[in-house]
């Protein structure tokens, strides 16, 4: 075979390959619902690039590209929740509009008006993502009021088939957080 078609054909194997990892091993799964790694990690690049969010002294000396283990954790553990809330929005068939990323905007800061100031450092993407994720929190909240979210709750995190990748930790169910990695699979 010539050089030239096995260097193409390793290529395309190789793409198929990269595309295919993230399809079998996601950074998260709730449901029939994923996050890449690579959206994982966008997510906690925002986050630890947010002085407002998260203090730059606990990311001092770490190497470009890692972060802390704990900033993960929290991050993978908020993104599964939004996630369980995104699923339950859907399907009370409920919808997104500006009063509903108002009152998050309210919720999170007190005074909508903050919000600039706070997510100055996110991406105009990301600060839009994640006022809708916590808007849908509260307007699940408010549809399901407070028994009935309770209950809703409790049942979703117990009920729904929720999975993290080895490499940020494993998945506690009684806890519902997310517990460090073994050594050896954090090196990884």
């Amino acid at each position: 075979m010539p050089r030239r078609v096995l260097a193409i054909l390793l290529v395309v194997v190789a793409l198929g390959a990269a595309g295919c990892a993230d399809q079998v091993s996601p950074a998260v799964r709730v449901g029939d619902a994923a996050v890449s790694n690579d959206d994982l990690l966008e997510e906690v690049r925002q986050w630890s690039g947010n002085p407002m969010a998260i203090d730059p002294t606990q990311l001092a000396g770490r190497t470009p590209g890692g972060y802390p283990g704990e900033l993960v954790r929290n991050i993978v553990r908020q993104r599964i929740d939004f996630m369980l809330h995104q699923q339950e929005f859907e399907r009370l068939g409920l919808e997104l509009d500006q009063a509903l990323r108002d009152e998050a905007l309210t919720t999170l800061f007190g005074d909508p008006s903050r919000a600039e100031e706070a997510f100055e450092a996110f991406s105009d993407d990301f600060a839009a993502s994640f006022t809708d994720d916590v808007a849908r929190q509260i307007a699940v909240q408010e549809e399901l009021g407070e028994e009935g979210y309770s209950a809703w709750y409790l049942d979703a995190y117990e009920s729904t088939d929720i999975e993290v990748n080895s490499r940020y930790g494993r998945w506690d169910p009684t806890t519902r957080s997310v517990a460090a990695p073994p050594v050896a699979a954090a090196a990884g």
